[in-house]
């Protein structure tokens, strides 16, 4: 009797890890397909520039900014609007410009979404 119910217990278990291992598999592919682009890719300080984005979660809130180094963060999507916020598809386009005190070089853009998606792109900031 007891074997029966040990066997038991060993089944469900095993059934739950390989369904949580499933589910977490499919939460880390899924924060995968998160893409930036930014349009045009490179420019000199002030430039206008689009920063657009790709398979995000629909209505993820993400936080647009760009590394400038000896961390120096500048938030980038100067539009008027309370929250950059992903559409139904997961995508979404703000406007933005190549902040004044950027020095010429290449700079990481990261896109932190509040639902697990990241995304980075590069911007050359040039003379």
């Amino acid at each position: 009797m007891k074997i029966r119910v040990a066997i038991r217990l060993l089944a469900v278990c095993t059934a739950v890890f390989f369904l949580a291992a499933a589910c977490a598999g499919t939460a880390v592919s899924k924060a995968g397909n998160a893409k930036v682009a930014i349009d045009p890719p490179s420019g000199k300080k002030g430039t206008a520039v689009s920063v657009v984005g790709t398979g995000f979660k629909p209505g993820e809130v993400v936080d647009v900014t760009l590394d400038l180094g000896g961390g120096l963060l500048v938030g980038l999507g100067t539009e008027k609007v309370e929250a950059i916020t992903a559409d139904a598809a997961g995508a979404f386009k703000v406007a933005s410009g190549i902040p004044a005190v950027a020095k010429p070089g290449t700079y990481k853009v990261t896109v932190d979404g509040n639902k697990g998606s990241v995304a980075k792109a590069d911007l050359i900031v040039v003379p």
